[in-house]
């Protein structure tokens, strides 16, 4: 979809609107409502990663003047944007990654596919502001990129991360947490969320582990089963739903955002398995709105959250969850305690959006 504008005075670029890209792409546009927005939807990802400049080319043929800023995500090929679209070579070019290939999981390195990378690479260097959502994405991304670029035979480039690095900076996407939170009561049972994709990335088989090895041990408590579902599910999800029905309080996504909010504010505790993660929306939410956040000591969680929150090994997750199935008030006083140690204004769209002007230069 394109918006057309008097003037290209900026044009922002999505090419996989859906989700937290989209989320991002709505709150720019309350700062730059004239800024000229060009988009594909958010399916078939490996297709847009490889061909997204391509299947934007019909859009990118509406710009007709210089532009002055272009704001894009690291989907697809910036420089192959740019060499389809000559009014944006003298723009001023702002990269965002939300997530970078160097360090995806894959189930081997020889899985990785080298394009992704190598493209996010080139983004990167033509762009001249690249901005990562949390530290672990810039340091994970610009500390592999040497690495990375070794594989190649020969003519293998030198100072790479450094000419990037020079230009890199944290600029977290900002979530829009409501006004107020649900009033709480002290539960009589622990009640459990766990709001990710279902999907491998997140580690879902730990997490239902966890789940199972407190029920064999007689711990009582529910749990909620939230986040987006996709084609190739992982069977541990519905495994776990027809083995312990009694458990479960909602089994899937809500319908509508304020549901969604106001189911996390009857939650208790908020859980993270992922072994894939460069900030984690979903977890601030839940915790904003009252849950204690358990997270593992790795990625972007350990930037985030203070130590009692995070654990080690999945047998110290199920310590802490059975500690608390004995205890469920006990959540609550410790996120009373977590929530003093955590200015939630770094992470909300309300502290954030001065410096968003100012990157689209709309300030």
């Amino acid at each position: 979809m394109a918006m057309s504008a008097a003037k290209h005075n900026l044009v922002i670029i999505e090419m996989f609107q859906g989700g937290s890209h989209q989320d991002l792409i709505r709150q720019l546009l309350t700062l730059a409502p004239d800024s000229t927005l060009l988009t594909l939807t958010d399916r078939k990802w490996h297709w847009r990663a490889r061909c997204g400049p391509l299947q934007l080319l019909p859009q990118l043929q509406t710009i007709s003047r210089p532009v002055e800023t272009l704001f894009v995500t690291s989907v697809g090929s910036l420089p192959e944007v740019v060499a389809l679209c000559p009014h944006l070579q003298g723009a001023r070019k702002v990269l965002y990654f939300h997530e970078n290939q160097l360090v995806y999981p894959t189930r081997s390195e020889k899985d990785r596919d080298f394009q992704y990378g190598y493209n996010q690479i080139m983004s990167a260097l033509m762009a001249d502001l690249v901005l990562f959502n949390s530290s672990y994405n810039l340091e994970s991304f610009v500390g592999n990129i040497d690495a990375f670029l070794n594989k190649m035979p020969d003519y293998k480039p030198k100072g790479t991360s450094q000419m990037i690095k020079e230009k890199s900076h944290v600029l977290h996407f900002p979530i829009e947490f409501p006004l107020k939170r649900l009033e709480r009561t002290v539960p009589e049972i622990l009640h459990i969320v766990w709001p990710h994709r279902w999907e491998h990335d997140k580690n879902p088989d730990d997490f239902f582990s966890s789940l199972k090895s407190l029920i064999s041990t007689g711990h009582k408590f529910k749990v909620s089963v939230l986040g987006k579902t996709y084609q190739d599910v992982p069977e541990v999800f519905e495994e776990f739903k027809l083995a312990h029905p009694d458990f479960v309080a909602q089994w899937g996504p809500l319908e509508s955002r304020q549901e969604y909010l106001n189911h996390l504010g009857t939650c208790d505790v908020i859980v993270s398995t992922a072994v894939h993660e460069f900030y984690g929306v979903a977890m601030l939410e839940g915790f904003w709105a009252g849950c204690l956040p358990i997270c593992p000591n790795r990625l972007s969680y350990p930037e985030i959250y203070p130590k009692e929150c995070l654990y080690n090994t999945t047998g110290q997750l199920t310590k802490q969850l059975r500690q608390l199935c004995k205890n469920p008030g006990l959540a609550r006083r410790k996120w009373e305690k977590v929530v003093e140690k955590i200015d939630l204004k770094l992470y909300s769209w309300d502290g954030l959006k001065e410096r968003y002007k100012e990157v689209l230069g709309v300030a």
